[in-house]
């Protein structure tokens, strides 16, 4: 099996750097049928709450349309109409279409997220081949999206059958009842009760119709998340390649050693406040030493520093009234010799043993936290004077 999947067997789920490629491109799994269900679902809503706002701006357009003709020119009246007539339509666009067109964009930027790219929209061979184009619609994608629009046809038929075979009894009660009335007001009465009878069976229809495709969009989506999964599978020859190709990457390289470089500095400043002792020498280097003569009998090198990490890292001793030893000789040494996580070499045990003792001292006795070996003798030096210490001037 192992075997199998190092030749190519797509077993693996997809790297990030599989997904974010495949984005930049404009692949993303994506339901067209959750789009139109929600698309569907706003039109339900808009048209339920501004039908009643459409129909009597359409009613009042007529009846200028009409007033206009018998009252002027027809010429005036019908360049009147006119601008009434794109008035109308602005007022409806208001109303149903913007909001319509709005909803699209945040509907697809809810499903995908920013997705801009025009790797789409570029020419190629493949989308000229005649062939590539029969493939695609024959194919199986092709055939499911056939098969996904065909039963909903067959699904929306069978609703409206089902809505319509309730409400026949109605109709023909309704159309009855219009040829019997005596009187024209009762012909108006029913005839207004025949409208919204009408209004709410459209409703019930669309509301029916509104589910179907929310159901419909919800399958269609745990199924294209699942198409777009599958197509994006790795084998582990894919994996180690895209590694490789990653390791090979200047800029990949660039960001790894600063990330690096990053944690290292933080690990230093942090390590510098744990520390037992803090040496350095005393502008450029700063090593911090941890003992534990419980745990082991010989000085750790914890982290070591340069230049604004060495600052950093004493600052951060004082801050923690850590012991801070200045010893020039000892510190480029150990910093030439020793290694981060490692113990101290043994020909520099002596030296250390006296900078832990020496540390160890000043924690117990509560005394100043700062001894010059290079001078021989402790040295009293507040924090305000630190750099006065570490430039070589303080006295002895």
């Amino acid at each position: 099996m192992a075997d199998k999947n190092d030749s190519g067997d797509k077993t693996e789920l997809p790297t990030s750097k599989k997904l974010r490629d495949a984005r930049k491109k404009g692949d993303v799994a994506k339901s067209k049928d959750v789009s139109l269900g929600l698309l569907t679902l706003a039109w339900f809503i808009f048209i339920a709450l501004g039908a009643s706002y459409i129909s009597s701006e359409i009613y009042n357009f007529f009846n200028q349309t009409l007033d206009s003709t018998a009252e002027s020119d027809f010429g005036l009246a019908l360049r009147s109409t006119g601008w009434s007539a794109v008035l109308l339509l602005i007022k409806i666009s208001i109303v149903i279409l913007v909001p319509i067109a709005l909803l699209g964009m945040f509907i697809e930027y809810f499903q995908i997220g920013p997705v801009m790219t025009s790797e789409k929209m570029k020419p190629s061979l493949d989308k000229m081949n005649p062939v590539e184009g029969l493939k695609r619609m024959f194919g199986m994608d092709g055939l499911i999206e056939l098969v996904k629009t065909l039963a909903k046809v067959i699904l929306v038929c069978i609703i409206a059958y089902a809505i319509l075979k309730m409400a026949l009894r109605d109709v023909f009660t309704f159309v009855s009842l219009s040829e019997t009335a005596p009187v024209a007001g009762q012909r108006q009465q029913i005839a207004l009760a025949a409208a919204n009878f009408n209004y709410s069976l459209t409703l019930s229809f669309l509301g029916l119709v509104v589910i179907l495709f929310l159901l419909v969009g919800v399958l269609d989506r745990i199924y294209q998340k699942h198409r777009f999964t599958k197509k994006m599978m790795m084998s582990m020859r894919d994996i180690r390649k895209e590694h490789k190709d990653d390791e090979g990457d200047p800029h990949i390289k660039s960001q790894r050693r600063e990330l690096q470089q990053q944690w290292a500095n933080q690990n230093a400043i942090g390590a510098a406040g744990s520390a037992s002792a803090l040496l350095v020498n005393p502008t450029h280097i700063a090593i911090a030493l941890d003992y534990d003569e419980t745990d082991c009998p010989i000085p750790v090198i914890a982290a070591k520093g340069q230049g604004d990490i060495a600052a950093a890292m004493r600052a951060e001793a004082e801050r923690c009234e850590v012991p801070i030893i200045r010893n020039i000789a000892q510190a480029r040494k150990l910093w030439a010799r020793g290694e981060i996580g490692e113990m101290v070499p043994e020909d520099m045990f002596d030296a250390i043993a006296e900078i832990i003792l020496w540390a160890k001292r000043a924690r117990e006795g509560g005394g100043d936290m700062w001894y010059d070996m290079d001078h021989a003798a402790q040295v009293s030096i507040p924090a305000k004077k630190t750099a006065q210490l570490a430039s070589g001037d303080a006295a002895p």
